[in-house]
C-alpha cells in the first residue's frame, strides 16, 4: 500500500507527463493509472483533493467544470515570455540571486526564456547550476516545485527551507 505522499505525487506525475490540452484525462482514466501505479483503488473525492491542493500550490489545472472535457496539467508557462515576466520584470520590487540546480534537459529553454536574469555557472553530467535573477515571492516556491526532482535550490538557504516546510505541509496532509 502506497502511502498518501506518494500517491499525491503519482497522481502530479501523471497529470505532467500524460495530460495537456488535446489528450485530456478523465477521471475514470485518472483512477485507473492511479490503481496500476500505486497497487491501490483511489476515491474520486481524493483526486479532487490532490487537485485543489495542487492549484493552492500555483499549478494551472484545467478540470471538467471549465473544459467539459477532462483534466490536465496546465503546461508552466516556463516556454512563454509570461514566465519571464512574472519572475524579472516587477519594476517596484527587489531582486535576489538564486542558485538552482536543473536537469540538462531544461537548460534550453531556461537559457532562452531569462536570457539576461540567468547565469550558466557550472555544468555537470546531468545536470546544471544556474544563478536566477527573479524577485523573491510565494510564487517562486511553486514555480520550483513545479519541475519537480528537476531543480534543487542551492542558494538562498532560506528559499530552501521554505520549500522544505511547504514539502512537509504536503506530506503531513498525504501521509
Amino acid at each position: 500500500m502506497a502511502s498518501n505522499y506518494i500517491k499525491f505525487y503519482t497522481f502530479f506525475d501523471i497529470l505532467s507527463k500524460h495530460s495537456d490540452n488535446k489528450n485530456m484525462l478523465s477521471m475514470k482514466k485518472i483512477l485507473q493509472v492511479m490503481e496500476e501505479r500505486t497497487g491501490d483503488k483511489i476515491d474520486r473525492r481524493t483526486i479532487y483533493e490532490y487537485i485543489k491542493n495542487l492549484k493552492e500550490l500555483g499549478f494551472d489545472i484545467s478540470d471538467y467544470s471549465e473544459n467539459k472535457r477532462g483534466y490536465f496539467l496546465k503546461p508552466v508557462a516556463v516556454s512563454s515570455n509570461n514566465t519571464a515576466n512574472k519572475f524579472t520584470n516587477y519594476k517596484s520590487q527587489t531582486k535576489t540571486d538564486i542558485t538552482i540546480e536543473f536537469d540538462n534537459d531544461l537548460k534550453h529553454e531556461l537559457m532562452s526564456e531569462f536570457k539576461e536574469n540567468i547565469n550558466l555557472m557550472r555544468e555537470m553530467d546531468t545536470t546544471f547550476l544556474a544563478v536566477v535573477h527573479m524577485v523573491y515571492d510565494k510564487s517562486v516556491i511553486g514555480w520550483i516545485l513545479s519541475f519537480g526532482s528537476k531543480a534543487k535550490v542551492v542558494e538562498p538557504p532560506e528559499l530552501k527551507y521554505e520549500i522544505k516546510e511547504e514539502i512537509n505541509k504536503l506530506n503531513e496532509i498525504y501521509c
